[in-house]
């Protein structure tokens, strides 16, 4: 009989429920893991993606995103390898290993030090090198179609809505959104905890020419009505206390200004080490914890970015909104399980084949 890791080292039974969903509902798609390297695999099929990547895959945000990559005539993949082997002194060969086994050394930097206490969690995170390899992979990936293209999307999104200049990209990383951002005329500021993933960032960003300012989010409180847009790009899932994250962005923002999140949980066994990190499993229920805060949903692309525009939590219509919730997240839970069962994905997959892809004609008309 198949097993699975209960906990490291034990194996434990699955049961008949544990099977019967199996045969009936698609397997949730881990949110991490080890990268893969497009050399090695078939192109992507952009007819079977959802409308809204197609379109972000053809849009000239797409190109000026795969430019901020570039370096001179070097292709994307050649520029993130450059970057890494020149940051830190190592092979180019030896960059790329590091990218696509990124979790295995993540793995390690946790296992370095006691992980048990919130202290010791900022602590990996404001140590830890490995995610500078898998996130500026990751973005590459997004470059060439083996991962949906979070920063264009966040970018077509924030074109659309802001009404202003200033942006914000929290939980920043090694900052290729925030490049997209600053390129399209946005005044742009990186903030993280991470000292590894700030200075990487800084100085790739001076290394491409690009300008933004840095926020240390450790030493620094984010100014009070101070962002039209802010985005939080895999970021949210990793904070320890949610709540009071989501009212220091919301304290952030300007009146009327935006949040663009995503919520990639990853699904494997909970008692997993290298699923530490992830600290949520429910979308739904994060969701409705950014509208009692003073968030209201506005639009989604891609089934990746999420909207919300700020709100002041008060007057009676809020109430009654969220007095309403506990049934719409019921419904929105039924709704997700239908999404899962095997037979109606395979009849929503064909149909879609059906379809024509998107145009940038298409686009520019809408």
């Amino acid at each position: 009989m198949s097993m699975q890791l209960s906990q490291i080292g034990e194996p434990a039974r699955k049961s008949w429920r544990h099977w019967l969903g199996g045969l009936l509902l698609i397997p949730k798609t881990a949110a991490a893991g080890p990268h893969i390297d497009p050399i090695e695999q078939r192109a992507p099929e952009p007819r079977l993606w959802p409308r809204d990547v197609q379109v972000a895959w053809l849009s000239r945000e797409m190109e000026l995103f795969r430019d901020c990559l570039r370096l001179g005539d070097m292709s994307e993949r050649d520029s993130v390898l450059d970057d890494l082997s020149k940051y830190y002194a190592l092979p180019r060969e030896e960059c790329r290993q590091r990218c696509l086994d990124w979790e295995d050394w993540s793995l390690e930097e946790w296992r370095a030090r006691d992980r048990t206490s919130e202290a010791e969690l900022m602590d990996f995170y404001d140590q830890a090198h490995s995610w500078n390899f898998d996130l500026i992979w990751y973005a590459y990936l997004q470059s060439c179609g083996f991962e949906t293209p979070a920063s264009v999307l966040a970018a077509l999104v924030a074109q659309r809505y802001s009404a202003g200049p200033d942006h914000l990209d929290f939980g920043s990383g090694v900052g290729a959104t925030s490049q997209l951002f600053a390129r399209l005329g946005f005044s742009t500021t990186l903030a993280d905890i991470s000292k590894p993933m700030l200075e990487f960032a800084s100085w790739r960003l001076q290394r491409h020419g690009d300008n933004a300012k840095f926020l240390d989010l450790k030493t620094t409180t984010l100014p009070p009505k101070a962002y039209d847009i802010i985005t939080a790009i895999d970021t949210l899932v990793h904070v320890p206390d949610f709540d009071a994250t989501i009212k220091i962005i919301h304290r952030a923002l300007k009146p009327g200004g935006w949040l663009l999140t995503d919520f990639r949980f990853d699904v494997r066994e909970k008692n997993c080490e290298k699923v530490a990190f992830h600290l949520y499993d429910d979308d739904i229920d994060l969701q409705h914890r950014l509208r009692r805060i003073g968030f209201v949903h506005k639009d989604s692309l891609g089934r990746r970015i999420s909207c919300y525009q700020r709100i002041e939590p008060t007057g009676a219509l809020y109430t009654a909104s969220i007095a309403c919730d506990p049934i719409y997240r019921r419904l929105r839970k039924v709704l997700a399980l239908a999404r899962r069962v095997r037979i109606l994905r395979a009849i929503w997959l064909f149909m879609r084949r059906l379809r024509p892809p998107a145009t940038l004609a298409r686009r520019e008309a809408g």
